[in-house]
């Protein structure tokens, strides 16, 4: 368990000292930028998860789908047709995977 922070230091600034320190520092808190740069060490710090394009998230959402009738299936007892049609979905779930792949990666490029 991390140990809680309950000591804080008080220090004086100029409004120019101040504007320095928001200019120098990596990140929105100046407290945790001081640690890490005084201290040398870098915290754990919580992101926002970064945004994400709807598209692809329905995208994404529809191959979940897929994968989740797949492993229907291939729990079920499977006779050659199923065979022939989990095959057909795997087959459409990579070719869909490789367009997304495509589109997103000549889209950031």
């Amino acid at each position: 368990m991390t140990e809680k922070r309950t000591k804080s230091i008080k220090i004086r600034l100029t409004d120019d000292e101040r504007k320095k320190l928001d200019q120098l520092k990596v990140g929105a808190e100046l407290a945790t930028w001081i640690r890490e740069t005084c201290l040398g060490k870098k915290s754990k710090r919580r992101t926002a998860p970064p945004s994400v394009d709807p598209q692809l998230l329905r995208a994404l959402s529809a191959l979940g789908n897929n994968v989740n009738q797949i492993a229907r299936q291939c729990n079920a007892k499977l006779s050659p047709s199923d065979v022939i049609e989990v095959l057909v979905r795997l087959d459409a779930v990579e070719s869909t995977l490789d367009k997304l792949r495509n589109h997103y990666d000549s889209k950031n490029t």
